[in-house]
């Protein structure tokens, strides 16, 4: 066993997590993540799996991936800048991409033809319309326009003019109310390690929103043990869950650096720092106002 394997197989281990769940959490094979803790990369599909596969169990124990590279940087392969199957793949692109330029070729000629038709077309269309329209003495015209504005500013003046003052403070009065139910009202009940509590209380709604600038597993559960989420989060992903219906929920986040949460629209800043603690387990207790 390499002293990789050795590191990441503790910290499983310090988190009660069987290879079985290990391989739920990561999708990757049971077999991968043993070859993983016995340094057998040889039964890896190829070089480039084997730092994906390290990186993905590293962050579900908690671990951060980058610093674990660097740490033990003999006990990984590096790699090969021209692997196989990146090679096919880059073959396969190039032929689509010149398939599709010359079909595009081909079509240009007759695109050019159809937009010509269409552009005389309308030419003649705008003519005839023109030639056939009676419009009124320019002078009369101008006279009606101004009448028109002058009566609509006197409308629109005596309509101002007649607004009660009572009316307008009213009005006031309400977007500030309104503007008060809309404050987010949470509140840390507790923080210890990475555990820790939020209350949002005095709220009408409880939309709950993760987004990622990095790579980060999620889970979002009820207190009945019933799933919203569970899976990993890539770099510029988001999701959103409407929780307004329950009254508590429990938010694990295994790499928090990376992600941002937002509860009814508005960011909320994580009550633990994620500097010193990278995975994050939020219960938040819902009071609906």
């Amino acid at each position: 066993m390499t002293e990789l394997g050795k590191r990441l197989r503790e910290a499983r281990e310090e988190r009660n997590m069987s290879l079985d769940d290990l391989q739920e959490i990561t999708k990757i094979q049971k077999r991968y993540l043993i070859g993983i803790e016995e340094g057998n990369y040889a039964i890896m599909p190829g070089k480039f799996y084997v730092r994906a596969f390290i990186k993905q169990y590293a962050e579900a124990v908690g671990l951060d991936p980058d610093e674990l590279f660097e740490q033990y940087a003999n006990d990984i392969p590096s790699i090969q800048q021209e692997e196989e199957l990146p090679g096919q793949l880059s073959r396969v692109k190039s032929r689509q991409l010149s398939e599709k330029g010359a079909k595009l070729i081909d079509l240009l000629p007759k695109l050019l033809v159809v937009t010509a038709v269409v552009g005389i077309a309308v030419v003649l269309w705008i003519f005839f319309q023109n030639r056939n329209v009676n419009e009124e003495p320019r002078n009369e015209v101008i006279e009606k326009t101004t009448e028109f504005e002058q009566s609509k500013n006197i409308v629109q003046q005596s309509d101002e003019s007649e607004e009660p003052e009572e009316t307008q403070q009213d009005d006031q009065q309400d977007e500030l109310k309104e503007e008060e139910k809309e404050k987010l009202n949470l509140q840390v009940v507790e923080a210890s390690g990475r555990e820790s509590t939020i209350e949002l209380t005095d709220s009408e709604k409880f939309i709950l929103e993760i987004s990622t600038k990095g790579d980060s597993w999620i889970e979002v559960k009820n207190a009945k043990g019933k799933s919203f989420f569970r899976n990993m989060m890539y770099e510029n992903q988001s999701q959103t869950f409407d929780l307004t219906n329950e009254t508590e929920v429990l938010l694990v986040i295994g790499y928090a650096p990376n992600a941002e949460i937002k509860i009814n629209g508005e960011i909320v800043p994580y009550p633990i720092d994620p500097n010193s603690e990278v995975r994050q387990d939020i219960k938040i207790i819902y009071k609906k106002g």
